[in-house]
């Protein structure tokens, strides 16, 4: 599965991969949950090594 999002509308899409993570998307809400956990952990992470550091020569 893989999760997008559109920052010109704010919607976020999810596209299964596979007809059997179409079923899953129908039955999980975890699943999808995950989903957004992981784009914004990301992001988080990515936003952190982008981050210049204030400590450096301290």
């Amino acid at each position: 599965m893989k999760l997008h999002f559109d920052s010109d509308t704010g919607v976020f899409t999810i596209k299964p991969e596979s007809e059997a993570e179409i079923t899953k998307l129908r039955t999980s809400a975890l699943d999808i949950a995950n989903l957004l956990v992981n784009y914004f952990d990301a992001d988080i992470i990515k936003a952190d090594i982008n981050k210049p550091s204030n400590q450096q020569g301290a």
